[in-house]
């Protein structure tokens, strides 16, 4: 089922969104019902079914909706003085700001991430799902590689691939266990310094120009959360949603012919 085009269907997607994000809130991702959002968005069930074909549809999109990914192009772009080491903490920084603002997000990355939930969902919204979840771990990628371009950082292929790994497995990780709420509080300790204590000490495993330091990494956080009280609520919509799907589709049919995709 693919994304709408015009911009009274995408108020309409955008209505429905917000009132499915309010369940789940309220009523847990397994309980909220397609007919109570029709019935609170004032729409029939038919018509909601001609926007989404099935509760994984709204699962899936509601995650695309909130990722990250859709301000990391705009953060950078307002800030053109970023380094390398700067751009690769950009998805960690932008996922803590968005599960600030959204008591549901954490949620929804968790479950829409899980096989038997992304592939219930129709073909047109997994292909989606699949190009998204690409964007971040090759935003990643892209940062490592400049870093070791512009001489930020010393990494072979290997390295350089282990330490994208680590940063995903490091977010994963340090998500799960503070939001979880199951963690007795002798277990951890001020979550703002465990965040960057770990983070530390995975990124001193390389060979960094200029190590990551508590000073850069909270002055970033900083410049992050100012951007996020700004921009939040703007590009919380599926019309921004859409135009970064599209944007990637494009990205990746131009790199058809490249040497890595040959």
């Amino acid at each position: 089922m693919k994304c709408p085009s015009d911009a009274l269907t995408h108020l309409r997607c955008d209505q429905i969104l917000d009132v499915a994000e309010l369940l789940i809130e309220s009523q847990g991702i397994v309980s909220f019902k397609f007919s109570q959002i029709a019935k609170d968005v004032g729409c029939s069930t038919g018509t909601l079914y001609k926007l989404f074909e099935r509760k994984e549809d709204v699962l899936v999109c509601l995650f695309l909706r909130s990722a990250t990914s859709n301000y990391m192009p705009i953060f950078v772009d307002k800030n053109p003085d970023l380094t390398a080491q700067e751009r690769l903490l950009l998805p960690i920084l932008f996922t803590f700001e968005t599960i600030k603002r959204s008591r549901s997000f954490f949620t929804l990355r968790s479950v829409s991430v899980n096989a038997m939930i992304w592939k219930l969902a129709s073909d047109e919204k997994v292909k989606l799902f699949k190009r998204r979840i690409h964007s971040f771990w090759q935003w990643l990628t892209d940062s490592v590689n400049l870093a070791i371009a512009n001489g930020e950082l010393e990494a072979t292929p290997l390295q350089a691939k282990e330490l994208v790994q680590g940063i995903t497995f490091y977010l994963t990780g340090s998500l799960t266990q503070f939001e979880s709420k199951l963690i007795s509080p002798e277990f951890l300790s001020d979550e703002r310094n465990t965040y960057y204590r770990h983070l530390s000490r995975l990124m001193a495993q390389y060979n960094w120009k200029k190590p990551l330091t508590q000073e850069l990494y909270f002055s970033l956080e900083e410049r992050t959360n100012g951007f996020f009280e700004r921009n939040y609520k703007k590009h919380l919509t599926c019309k921004a949603c859409k135009d970064l799907s599209e944007a990637l589709k494009e990205k990746d049919s131009a790199c058809l012919g490249c040497p890595s995709k040959a």
